[in-house]
């Protein structure tokens, strides 16, 4: 598919939001604890290893401390990115570092489901194959209990879309609403030209 696709999506279509509270645990898992771990193996070195290492140590935290900052303002921005977009002729996907286009035509709409995943264990993804995950936050691409692959965008909710592609994986979306944007991209298809 060759043009952009553009425009707004109204709000209970659009993917579900990454909360504070994962934020707040992606902060802790990358920036603290790599922090606290580094300082406390310095603290633990005995004194001769101390004054060989002098300022240094210092310079080392301040390096780590800029690195894991970095990291995660960058993994942050990625979790803001976490949305949807469609129009007549197709549907984009934008979730952390990952996104991807598809016409309608890619689109296996007719075996699309809004579905539980606690009740549909072979649709949930298992193995992270390319993406990001954490407790709240699944994005990118994972393999799901049935072994197909998937581009994942979800915030730690049961109800999602699972809908198949025609391009050898399917997408897992957690909208606000998933059988609205479900009967949106069904009209949408219904509407589209045969031919």
């Amino acid at each position: 598919m060759d043009r952009a696709i553009t425009g707004p999506v109204p709000p209970a279509l659009q993917l579900q939001p990454v909360t504070a509270r994962t934020r707040m645990l992606m902060a802790v898992l990358v920036v603290a604890l790599p922090l606290l771990i580094a300082a406390t193996a310095m603290a633990l070195l005995d004194r001769s290893q101390q004054k060989l290492i002098g300022d240094s140590a210092t310079l080392t935290l301040a390096c780590l401390a800029a690195l894991v900052g970095a990291i995660a303002l960058a993994i942050d921005w990625g979790m803001r990115r976490h949305r949807i977009t469609f129009d007549a002729d197709g549907l984009e996907v934008a979730t952390s570092f990952y996104r991807r286009r598809l016409a309608l035509a890619e689109l296996q709409i007719d075996q699309a489901r809004v579905i539980d995943l606690d009740e549909r264990t072979e649709l949930k993804p298992m193995v992270k194959t390319n993406g990001t995950s954490l407790p709240g936050f699944h994005s990118g691409w994972f393999r799901l209990g049935n072994m197909r692959k998937a581009l994942v965008a979800t915030v730690g909710g049961k109800r999602v879309l699972h809908l198949p592609t025609t391009r050898g994986f399917d997408l897992l979306l957690q909208p606000r609403r998933p059988q609205a944007l479900l009967e949106r991209l069904q009209e949408l298809a219904a509407a589209r030209p045969r031919g």
